[in-house]
């Protein structure tokens, strides 16, 4: 009965070491959009918070190049920085947080997490990170509106106003003076009218009323 239990160790020494293996391989892709920047949060077993954290690059031949890296073994909180990478680990979580400032096209491509085992093989923490350029182009933000651009009605190139506010003075007198116009036009139109309506009334002095025929 011994020896049948120590014949199912292999089995089950080999489906993890598959399993971690499979584990390692994920991937996750991501948008890169230049110019941004990209915060990956890496979690890890426990057993490993003294051991060196690190942040790789996996090309498509040789070995993971290793962007930035701790230096200490210490369980308080740690933070490091080289050039545009920062990593900061928190052992009391179990986890740290890399992030790359101002995303570049060259810098697509894959990255893993990894717990640094010198002199044994690192230990990478699933998922790896892909980076992949986004299809089609940003959108770029709309300038904002100067006093300039307001004062002659036009915003990057004449899209806010459809007119020049420089006119605006000339346009003023030309609707006053057709508001005068249409005012004394009106005005014109009911005093004639008043007038016929008066003249129909009143009797006419050159006409005398017919003499009754006498019987």
């Amino acid at each position: 009965m011994g020896r049948t239990r120590l014949r199912g160790w292999p089995r089950l020494l080999l489906l993890l070491w598959v399993s971690g293996l499979r584990a390692a391989e994920e991937e996750e892709s991501q948008c890169l959009l230049e110019g941004r920047n990209l915060t990956v949060q890496c979690l890890y077993n426990m057993l490993f918070a003294s051991n060196l954290k690190a942040w790789q690059r996996v090309p498509s031949q040789g070995p993971p190049q290793t962007l930035i890296r701790t230096n200490t073994t210490s369980l308080s909180p740690k933070k490091v920085q080289n050039g545009r990478y920062l990593l900061e680990d928190d052992p009391s979580n179990s986890a740290f947080n890399v992030t790359v400032t101002g995303l570049r096209r060259q810098d697509a491509g894959l990255y893993q997490c990894a717990i640094d085992l010198s002199p044994r093989t690192p230990r990478v923490l699933p998922p790896r990170i892909r980076l992949a350029l986004c299809g089609g182009t940003t959108q770029q933000p709309m300038p904002m509106p100067t006093d300039r651009n307001l004062h002659n009605g036009t915003l990057n190139g004449g899209g806010l106003f459809a007119f020049d506010l420089s006119s605006l003075p000339l346009l003023t007198i030309v609707l006053a003076c057709g508001f005068i116009l249409n005012k004394g036009l009106v005005f014109s139109v009911m005093s004639v009218l008043l007038w016929k309506g008066c003249a129909s009334g009143k009797p006419n002095p050159g006409k005398q009323p017919a003499e009754t025929s006498r019987s």
